[in-house]
This record gives C-alpha cells, sequence and structure tokens, in this order.
C-alpha cells in the first residue's frame, strides 16, 4: 500500500485570490502574559490615543458559583475587569486587549492577509511595547467560512467530506457539528478543522448554513523574532486546508 506523501510547508506555493471568499470572520490570538502591566485608566488613555479611529469598551468577566450550607444554597456571582474592546467604526474590525492576551478579528468581507495583517500587526506592535512580553506563549490563526445552502443542495457539492451520523440507519441529520484535532507532522502546529450545518429558520427566512472553520495553532512557544515565519507557515496551512477541504472554490468564490 503506498503511503500518502509527507507534508511539507512550501512558502513558495501561490493560492488563489477569493474576491467572494465564504470567509465571515478571521482571527489572530496572541497569548502572551505581559512583564509589565498598566493600570487600566492608563491603559485606555493609550489606547484611545493610539487607536483614534476605534470605540474602547471595558470587558467584563462573570463568575458564577454556589454555596452550600445544611438547607440551604447561595449563589454567589463574581465580575472581575477582563481587558478592553475596540471597535473601529465600520464594526468590521475588533479588538479585545486581555490581561494576558491579545485578539484580533476582522469580519466579512474579508480581503486579503496582507489587509488583515497590515490592520492586526499594529494592535500586536503596541502590545508588545506597553506589556513586553517575553515570549507569544500561544498563536493561533482562525478562519471561519459560511456557505448559505439552496434547497435541495447538499453540502457535500461544496466539500470533499461530510460527516454522517446513524449513516447504517438510512437516517439523515438537518444538522450537525464535527471536528478533527490534526498535528501537523514534524512541525509545531496543530490545525482543528471543525464542519457544522445550521438549519434554516423559517421565523427569520435563513437558509441553511454550512460553516468550515479552520483553526491552525502553536504548539511551542514563538520568540518575536520567530513571529513573521511563523504567521507565513501558518497561513500556508490555512491555505493548503481550507483548497484542500473545499471543492471548487477558486471557480465558485472568485
Amino acid at each position: 500500500m503506498t503511503r500518502p506523501p509527507k507534508f511539507q510547508i512550501d512558502l513558495t506555493e501561490q493560492f488563489p485570490a477569493l474576491q467572494h471568499a465564504p470567509i465571515v470572520e478571521a482571527v489572530i490570538q496572541f497569548h502572551a502574559p505581559p512583564r509589565i502591566v498598566i493600570e487600566p485608566p492608563a491603559l485606555r488613555k493609550v489606547l484611545e490615543e493610539q487607536f483614534a479611529g476605534y470605540a474602547v469598551s471595558d470587558q467584563v468577566q462573570f463568575e458564577t458559583g454556589l454555596t452550600r450550607s445544611p438547607g440551604n444554597m447561595e449563589v454567589r456571582q463574581k465580575t472581575q475587569w477582563d481587558g478592553f474592546r475596540l471597535t473601529s467604526d465600520d464594526g468590521k474590525h475588533i479588538c479585545q486587549w486581555k490581561r494576558n492576551c491579545l485578539v484580533f478579528s476582522r469580519l466579512q468581507p474579508y480581503v486579503s492577509w496582507a489587509q488583515f495583517m497590515d490592520t492586526a500587526l499594529p494592535f500586536w506592535e503596541l502590545y508588545q511595547k506597553t506589556a513586553d512580553p517575553q515570549l507569544i506563549e500561544g498563536l493561533g490563526v482562525r478562519f471561519i467560512s459560511q456557505i448559505p445552502l439552496g434547497d435541495g443542495e447538499r453540502p457535500s457539492a461544496y466539500v470533499q467530506q461530510v460527516p454522517l451520523p446513524l449513516r447504517g440507519l438510512g437516517l439523515r441529520s438537518e444538522s450537525f457539528f464535527h471536528q478533527d484535532t490534526i498535528p501537523v507532522e514534524g512541525y509545531p502546529f496543530e490545525v482543528r478543522l471543525m464542519r457544522a450545518m445550521q438549519p434554516a429558520a423559517e421565523s427569520s427566512g435563513c437558509r441553511r448554513q454550512l460553516i468550515v472553520d479552520i483553526d491552525v495553532s502553536t504548539t511551542v512557544a514563538v520568540t518575536v523574532g520567530e513571529l513573521e515565519v511563523t504567521l507565513q507557515q501558518m497561513r500556508f496551512i490555512k491555505n493548503k486546508v481550507f483548497f484542500g477541504y473545499m471543492k471548487d472554490a477558486e471557480q465558485r468564490f472568485r
């Protein structure tokens, strides 16, 4: 039996540019615990000065717990400041500046990797300057695509493989959720490939939606000097998975 070829990252390989990519959200996350902690009021001032085209709001984390005693149960709630949320004037760019990480999102329409990076990296550069993290303990790149299906269309028309629950019983599901976690052999990355089908919502008139979620993450820490090439490698993996899993993507979304 012939073994499939070993996966290799080739940064010279070119991928088609899709003018109508089905991407509804592109996300990059830097998990980099700070060595310098700035108090929230001072940090808010810096963010408002550096990113004048963004609205800055507090993010709060809620925790709920139960306390039991004989004959009594009490619900306790705790709130904790969890960073700032910056939203661009057009609502397309969102940055979550948390206590130990930075998360940047671009909502649809997604234009290009270059534009995505040009918009995201200034936030990371300021985070690096103000928080002085020693290492990026975890780096993630996530692209979520959403494809509306017409009446009678099957998801198998768009993707190479569709989860088929209870296939042996001859039953079909109107929705599904399936996730694979795939280590990238020979490289310090892993891929989570999630596929989901959302049923139609008659009340809102929404059609069935096929969701393909590709999440590439590092499995080792990354130094600041390694960031550029690591992002290039993660982009390659993301593209390789997308164009390998989707059928005729270049023709469908050009």
